[in-house]
């Protein structure tokens, strides 16, 4: 488990396209990647375990072969850990009838484990701030962080990823600094980058943990929408008690909110006022 997921719960990735007919394009198929370079595919399982971690690894691999980067690289370590504890839960499960399925699964939590390891070497003396956070956030490389903080405020910071990823130091040092940094990287989020959904995951556990029960139970539904693994909508009745009307008010204000991050036009403080520049 990453640092990142201690303040909550649990730059943009470049959209890859496949040219059609020299001048429509749209998105490449996982089918597509594989057929154009299989080595980013063969060392995965090929059953049917971790489709949707699966996919965005391959997807994610291409992006980075046709054209590396340091954010690239940054949600290819990510992916990479996603689709090793997916596949590191799967591997443990045996199949009765067909061994040899069990037996791929765990030869691709190895593999997965030593890609990490090779791209982390890699990317360990990178200068980005993406790279820098990373190697923080689980390396515990406190180097890494130091320099990371130098660029505080700078304009390559102006990302939604790195606002939340300040968010995360601040977590422990100041909390109205991490909620202004939460917000400010909803702010910052546009339809083409990727959505992280630990953002408004770190809301509801900061506004449970201020009894704020109302702001954490929108934060939840918007969390549950943007297909949060850690919060799902069965459970939300063991946590909050509010009336249904209340709740359904609630969710109405939810459903503002989703509709302006999903547009890129979300533009609330953390006072949930609107911000004057």
């Amino acid at each position: 488990m990453t640092y990142v997921r201690s303040i909550g719960l649990n730059a943009v990735i470049a959209t890859v396209f496949f040219t059609l007919s020299g001048c429509e394009q749209r998105p490449i198929t996982v089918r597509e990647a594989c057929e154009a370079l299989p080595d980013i595919c063969s060392d995965l399982n090929q059953d049917n375990w971790c489709n949707a971690e699966r996919r965005q690894l391959i997807l994610t691999r291409y992006a980075n072969e046709t054209d590396e980067s340091p954010a690239h690289q940054y949600y290819l370590l990510k992916d990479l850990q996603s689709y090793s504890q997916c596949i590191e839960l799967a591997s443990s499960i045996e199949h009765r009838k067909l061994k040899a399925k069990q037996s791929h699964r765990i030869e691709a939590y190895i593999n997965s484990l030593n890609n990490i390891e090779k791209l982390a070497k890699q990317t360990r003396d990178s200068e980005h701030p993406l790279l820098l956070y990373w190697h923080w956030a689980n390396r515990s490389d406190m180097d890494a962080l130091d320099r990371l903080l130098e660029l505080e405020g700078k304009a390559i910071m102006q990302t939604s990823e790195l606002q939340f990823a300040l968010a995360t130091y601040y977590a422990k040092e100041d909390n109205a600094k991490m909620l202004d940094y939460l917000y400010r990287s909803l702010r910052l989020y546009t339809p083409e980058q990727r959505f992280n959904v630990e953002i408004p995951e770190s809301l509801v556990t900061h506004y449970l943990n201020s009894q704020l029960v109302d702001e954490a139970y929108i934060w939840a539904l918007v969390a549950i929408h943007f297909e949060s693994e850690v919060l799902k909508m069965d459970n939300l009745h063991h946590i909050f008690m509010q009336k249904d009307e209340r709740k359904q008010s609630l969710a109405q204000l939810a459903e503002i909110i989703i509709e302006q991050i999903e547009e890129g036009q979300f533009n609330l403080k953390s006072d949930w006022s609107v911000p004057t520049n």
